[in-house]
């Protein structure tokens, strides 16, 4: 466990890696259906798709996909998690360190829970996940990376059918839409960014030593890996402040939820609707999706996936409603400033969006 923080992420990577391990099978050849060639040739293809339809222009150069195994993905979701929870997890970390009824001791089995908590949370995750578009929000110098599980997408494959060149494709839109959207809109990042620091620095402005120590014993007696769960959810700040740290987690998902049904959107409009594979690809993905249980379920709530799942749903929704009333134009509007995210309200009735962002003049990005 790092100095002065809480989880043990050396545990969590050992956990995570041989959960990821399990039942995985090498597909990283040059040569293979999901290989190098194969998914180089679908993301440039992605590249000119995605540019086409959705009108966006980046500012430089898009990363270039990385073919990877689950342990690097393993690698990668592990210090994005460490890097967006390691200002609350020192906070509370202070806080279990203060006399009291939770000394050293305790501290130490807590880590290590909620180490063994993420990485099984993470391994699980890393069995299922085909693409990502990885871009730091707390760490700016990391570069963005393009990244694809090469098992994972044979395995879907193996689910989903249709020709696999068709399949590599419509998954290389959507991962190559994220890189398009945070390339494009020179906000984006940063705005996200500054959320999540509100979130943080609202959380921990209110925790003295006592509420510390109030918090670690509400969090750690009864089942100290509750605290990372939470976490992995979001919903720490909600436990932690009050309703402004609400609001601002709000906007956050409003952002995220554009962004997923944008993505998933462009995956479907810009590929070509007359071919049927493409529909009965979007019909097994939606079964896939909603056809999990037992553990998967389990797994799924831990990482808050049925919150991304309604994301994909509320927001693809909105998107191909705006289009269809404004065309691409139109929904581009919401990549104009934060203020033109939609709200709660208007993520359910997108028409009184495109009345807002039609009359409202460009807001300044932050």
């Amino acid at each position: 466990m790092s100095e002065g923080g809480l989880v043990d992420w050396g545990l969590a990577q050992r956990v995570a890696t041989a959960l990821a391990r399990e039942g995985e099978r090498p597909a990283n050849g040059a040569t293979a259906p999901f290989g190098r060639e194969a998914l180089a040739a679908a993301c440039a293809d992605a590249v000119d798709v995605v540019l086409g339809y959705t009108r966006l222009q980046p500012s430089g150069e898009l990363p270039e996909p990385e073919l990877v195994d689950r342990a690097e993905w393993v690698r990668t979701g592990l210090r994005t998690l460490r890097e967006l929870s390691g200002g609350l997890e020192d906070r509370i970390a202070d806080g279990i360190s203060l006399p009291g009824p939770l000394g050293g001791v305790a501290r130490s089995l807590a880590g290590a829970a909620a180490g063994a908590e993420a990485g099984i949370a993470v391994g699980y995750g890393a069995r299922r996940v085909m693409g990502q578009y990885d871009i730091a929000l707390v760490e700016a110098a990391r570069e963005p990376r393009l990244l694809f599980v090469g098992s994972n997408l044979a395995h879907a494959h193996a689910e989903l059918g249709e020709d696999p060149g068709l399949f590599l494709r419509w998954v290389a839109v959507h991962e190559t839409t994220h890189a398009v959207q945070f390339g494009s809109v020179g906000w984006l990042r940063s705005h996200l960014a500054k959320l999540l620091e509100e979130l943080i620095e609202g959380a921990a402005a209110g925790l003295d030593g006592n509420s510390l120590r109030q918090l670690a014993g509400r969090l750690f007696r009864a089942d100290p890996r509750r605290t990372i769960r939470t976490v992995l959810r979001g919903d720490l700040p909600r436990v932690l402040a009050g309703p402004q740290q609400a609001r601002t987690l709000d906007r956050l998902q409003m952002a995220m939820t554009v962004i997923e049904g944008h993505a998933e959107h462009v995956m479907d409009a810009a590929t070509d609707a007359s071919d049927p594979g493409y529909a009965r690809l979007r019909e097994r993905l939606e079964t896939r999706r909603s056809n999990r249980g037992g553990l998967g379920e389990v797994i799924s709530r831990l990482l808050g996936m049925e919150l991304k799942m309604r994301q994909y749903r509320l927001g693809k929704a909105f998107c191909d409603e705006v289009v269809a009333e404004a065309g691409i134009d139109g929904l581009n509007r919401v990549w104009r400033s934060p203020d033109d995210v939609p709200t709660p309200a208007e993520l359910e009735r997108p028409l009184d969006w495109l009345r807002r962002v039609e009359t409202a003049a460009p807001a300044e990005a932050g």
